[in-house]
């Protein structure tokens, strides 16, 4: 049995619904009643209700679990503490094998939530697991928050330069990769980055939707002040907004790019492009 953390949210689900596709059992660690339903539907085998922060619920979520895949929410403060117990857990426990989900290019200290993925990575590399880590790229689904400015307004809005490059990787490659990586025996102390195979600027990326759409789309540069005030009307935590603000300032300063050769190589295939991706979006959603 497989126990997956993160299984609510948009990795998890993908990894869920691919590890169901091909027959793999996986037990979904999840914080409510609403959540565990719907990863039920996904094709879970089993489903937790528990809290990362909760050592007793994850000792018994880890009864009968030989291997883990670790994804901690988005910009969780203590993800290092609580990546720390979730190890020390599994060792106790006699789990063999421990994934973890962490962020392409961990190594760079101007973004605190990869900086802090990099100190996780660091401590597997101490605690003596079995373990492969999996460092993806930006999403390309990511574009999807915005497809309702994109496709009624022709506005593809990103909160730094347009001339940012990003090589955007396609989520259903990655669940695909953590499937492969779980049932394989070949993956130990492997670090894989998943970075798609166009370094996009967010201009192309905009050039890209106006082909597939048939609308004219724009890429627009926010302005960050305004994004902030946006952001913290919509509830969003200070930690947060000052975390994604280094972000989009680190992108406009420097891109978010690499090498899709290790993707290729996991899927035996090419890695999915962008315009790949828009179409089989495009054959999902009414415009």
């Amino acid at each position: 049995m497989i126990l997956l953390t993160g299984a609510a949210g948009k990795t998890g689900k993908a990894i869920v619904n691919n590890l169901g596709q091909h027959g793999v059992k996986v037990r979904s660690l999840v914080r409510s009643a609403k959540q565990a339903e719907e990863i039920k539907n996904l094709g879970s085998a089993d489903v937790f209700i528990g809290d990362l922060r909760d050592s007793d619920s994850l000792a018994s979520a880890l009864t009968g679990v030989s291997k883990i895949y670790f994804i901690c929410p988005n910009m969780t403060p203590d993800e290092l503490e609580i990546g720390k117990n979730l190890v020390n857990l599994a060792r106790k426990a006699g789990v063999s094998r421990f994934v973890y989900h962490s962020v392409f290019h961990p190594q760079v200290e101007a973004m605190p939530h990869h900086w802090q993925k990099m100190r996780m990575e660091e401590f597997l590399f101490q605690s003596g697991m079995d373990f492969t880590i999996l460092q993806p790229c930006a999403y390309m689904q990511n574009i999807l928050g915005s497809w309702r400015s994109i496709t009624d307004e022709g506005v593809y809005p990103v909160p730094y330069a347009t001339t940012s490059r990003i090589s955007i990787v396609d989520l259903a490659d990655v669940a695909a990769v953590a499937e492969i990586v779980l049932t394989q025996r070949t993956h130990s102390g492997a670090i894989y980055e998943l970075a798609g195979p166009e370094p996009l600027s967010q201009d192309e990326v905009a050039q890209i939707l106006s082909n597939e759409l048939a609308r004219e789309v724009k890429a627009i540069a926010l302005d960050r002040h305004q994004w902030t005030q946006n952001a913290q009307k919509s509830g969003m935590n200070e930690l947060a907004i000052n975390t994604l603000l280094k972000m989009f300032e680190y992108y406009e300063n420097y891109g978010l790019t690499g090498n899709s050769n290790v993707l290729n190589y996991l899927l035996k295939r090419p890695a999915t492009r962008f315009i790949e991706y828009v179409r089989r979006v495009v054959n999902l959603k009414p415009r």
